[in-house]
């Protein structure tokens, strides 16, 4: 019987192909970033409309509910996001006034211990008027994310039928252990895990967030806890984007005392959040280090932009399922192949 070597792949050939898929990725980057939005979003609400499926509700009622909801959502947060921009915008001329107080302040000071202001060119970085340009290219940055919900939306709905169909089929046993589909199904099974921890520990940090907020009577309190809830689901650098429109209305409104109780009070809480409850949940459930979630931040924003941010870790967790599943293939491919030992002839 002849003997069949086991299936190897050269390393280097290995590389280049994840070298071809990744620079790939990079090139449809704004394209596949929508893809991946409304990926991630249908697989955290897949739970409800497995829910409906399991209790013998139609496909099409189902979808019909799902979909209404999710629509009722994002409506109710435009609207809610809406309202405190035109606040925030109400109240400009309030804090472009407190800022140009404090900046003036700042340079009376610096005079005063004997400073030329023509020495220091860094400072004109800090006028108001660049102050202002960089917190409304911040603010609009976050919110333009939001605009192509809809698009996001139908995009959701089209894989929400894909996964009604791949459920119902999966109930009636027509896929079998190995095939793509009910590995999907693991993949999808590991994110729900983790969009619920991180979904779960974002919101009782904001929530904690917010009645700090409120009681310290700064302005749009809900709307820095939703960005806090936001930001909870970029690892390591999302608290800080949290903390910092807080902490300058916080001075802008009332001094430097309460926006160190803003910054302090946040540190708190999200560091309780992030270094103890999430990184323990997450740990038990991926084994995922903080060395690997943040060189997924960086990995991921390099080839996908900003939204690589919020998506490396999904990423990374589907990846290494991936390379699981290739290893599990290739170790089935080799015990099959295994060469089987001739019988010795008679000498």
């Amino acid at each position: 019987m002849s003997k069949i070597s086991k299936l190897k792949i050269h390393p280097l050939l290995a590389v280049a192909c994840v070298v071809i898929i990744v620079a790939g990725m990079q090139a449809i980057a704004p394209v596949l970033n929508l893809f991946l939005v409304a990926l991630l979003l249908a697989v955290s609400i897949l739970p409800i409309l497995s829910w409906q499926l399991k209790r013998g509700w139609s496909r099409t009622l189902a979808l019909s509910l799902t979909t209404l909801l999710v629509a009722v959502i994002g409506a109710s947060l435009t609207a809610v996001l809406g309202l405190a921009i035109n606040n925030i915008v109400g109240k400009v001329p309030f804090y472009k006034e407190r800022v140009t107080e404090l900046y003036q302040s700042v340079l009376t000071y610096i005079e005063s211990i004997g400073i030329k202001m023509a020495d220091i060119e860094s400072l004109e970085l800090l006028s108001p008027d660049k102050l202002f340009s960089i917190g409304s290219g911040f603010l609009e940055g976050i919110f333009s994310s939001f605009g192509n919900f809809f698009f996001i939306l139908l995009l959701m709905i089209f894989i929400l039928i894909q996964f009604s169909e791949m459920h119902v089929r999966a109930e009636r046993g027509e896929y079998g252990e190995d095939s793509w589909q009910s590995r999907f199904g693991e993949i999808a099974n590991d994110l729900k895990k983790y969009i619920s921890i991180t979904a779960v520990s974002g919101l009782m940090a904001a929530v904690a967030n917010v009645i700090l907020l409120v009681i310290l009577g700064v302005d749009f309190a809900v709307m820095w806890g939703f960005l806090s809830f936001f930001f909870s689901f970029i690892p390591n650098i999302g608290f800080i984007l949290s903390v910092i429109p807080p902490a300058l209305i916080a001075l802008l409104e009332y001094g430097w005392p309460h926006c160190l109780i803003v910054v302090v009070g946040f540190i708190a809480i999200n560091t309780v959040v992030d270094n103890v409850i999430k990184p323990r949940f997450l740990g038990q459930e991926f084994e995922i280090s903080i060395l690997t979630v943040f060189i997924s931040l960086l990995f991921w924003g390099w080839v996908l932009g900003p939204i690589g941010a919020i998506l490396g870790v999904p990423m990374t967790i589907s990846a290494k399922k991936i390379i699981t599943f290739m290893n599990k293939d290739m170790d089935a491919q080799g015990d099959f192949s295994a060469p089987e030992s001739e019988p010795e002839s008679d000498g």
